[in-house]
């Protein structure tokens, strides 16, 4: 199970243009709501909403995530508006998290100056273990945009959340789908694969374990016993076991023998 660390805004004096909240308000509101639909689809997160960037990533290390995510909204002259990525460099596992965000993410965010960009300075992103894709979703000094912010945090959490599945190859699962049934318990096949052939010649450690039990069930090998050479004796006993037991009587010790022996 992948483990995302969440780490929203902690900034309540960047207030959203024209109305009554704030950055750090909104991010963690988006956070909370991704937290579940990250769980919903199978991952392991925790949930970052208070103390200081420091703590978070003390936290995220020490939890070993294997994603560290944190959440903002952005501001520059109250005009600009688009959504923006950063990550450590263009080469790592950060910056393709990015991109699987970002293809989601942009489709629904109003503003249109957006990019990815490297950014090794930021605290986060240089300090945290997990590769970072740090989120600027848009800018809330934009009147329209702040007020989108606000009323679509569902959305964006659900887009983002959408870009990590999509990079994690596991299937998002929308907010109110059934469980998925759960899967039976795997029937016997009366076979073992993988396991080496053993017959007439064979040597080593599968002949001692074909001769133990069939020693052990009361068919004998031969006065060396278990000696991890599977001569006549030991082959003559295979066949009377496997006769008994309904299978072709061939002295060779192959998936559906194994599988008798091993009780599959």
């Amino acid at each position: 199970m992948k483990k995302i660390y969440l780490s929203p805004s902690s900034q309540p004096a960047n207030t959203y243009a024209g109305l009554d909240t704030n950055e750090q308000e909104v991010c963690r509101g988006i956070a909370r709501e991704l937290a579940a639909d990250l769980r919903r689809c199978g991952f392991a997160v925790i949930c970052g909403d208070y103390g200081t960037m420091y703590d978070r990533v003390k936290e995220s290390n020490g939890w070993k995530a294997d994603l560290h995510l944190p959440i903002h909204t952005n501001a520059f002259d109250g005009k600009v508006s688009g959504t923006r990525l950063m990550a450590l460099d263009f080469s790592g596992k950060g910056y393709r998290v990015c991109q699987s965000i970002f293809r989601e993410l942009d489709k629904i965010t109003p503003g249109a100056s957006s990019n990815i960009t490297a950014n090794p300075g930021l605290y986060e992103i240089k300090a945290a273990a997990a590769p970072t894709a740090y989120v600027e979703v848009d800018f809330h000094d934009v009147p329209s945009v702040a007020k989108w912010l606000t009323e679509n945090k569902p959305r964006i959490a659900e887009a983002i959340c959408r870009g990590i599945c999509d990079y994690y190859e596991t299937a998002y699962i929308p907010d109110g789908s059934p469980a998925p049934a759960p899967t039976p318990d795997p029937q016997p096949s009366g076979k073992v694969e993988g396991l080496p052939v053993v017959k007439s010649g064979s040597r080593g450690d599968a002949a001692k374990i074909v001769q133990g039990a069939l020693i052990a069930k009361g068919y004998p090998c031969g006065s060396s016993g278990i000696d991890g050479i599977f001569g006549a004796a030991s082959a003559a006993a295979l066949k009377n076991y496997q006769k008994d037991k309904g299978i072709t009587a061939d002295g060779i010790a192959g998936p559906t023998t194994w599988g008798k022996i091993l009780g599959v």
